[in-house]
């Protein structure tokens, strides 16, 4: 439990500096994960909300994208989640990219084999 709220601005950066340090991924499986696995910790660590993403448009808790929210691309191989205020990219060679919905990208990782998606 946080001794203080981190503001969502904060707890955005945190998730974006651990996904960033965390191992490349290999495949689309793994990077789902890892996305899922960090937003969960660094919400659980730095906010007192409950983890309950029925709540996700009225609690503040920032969640990782949901399978409702899946996409298809205009890229093969990719899947785009469309998330409040923001897509985010997933491909199958693990490569992660989350933009804003104006399309300015704001995180991008590559996956196992070095290559970024490009946007």
């Amino acid at each position: 439990m946080a001794d203080r709220a981190a503001t969502k601005a904060e707890r955005l950066e945190e998730f974006f500096r651990r996904l960033g340090s965390a191992p490349a991924c290999s495949s689309f499986d793994e990077a789902y994960a890892l996305i899922c696995r960090t937003m969960d910790a660094v919400e659980d660590e730095l906010t007192d909300t409950p983890n309950n993403p029925a709540n996700w448009m009225i609690d503040g808790r920032m969640y990782p994208p949901q399978m409702d929210s899946r996409r298809t691309s205009h890229q093969p191989n990719v899947v785009r989640f469309v998330n409040k205020g923001h897509n985010t990219l997933i491909n199958d060679k693990g490569a992660i990219v989350v933009q804003l919905q104006s399309g300015r990208m704001i995180f991008s990782k590559a996956g196992a084999d070095g290559r970024e998606i490009e946007v």
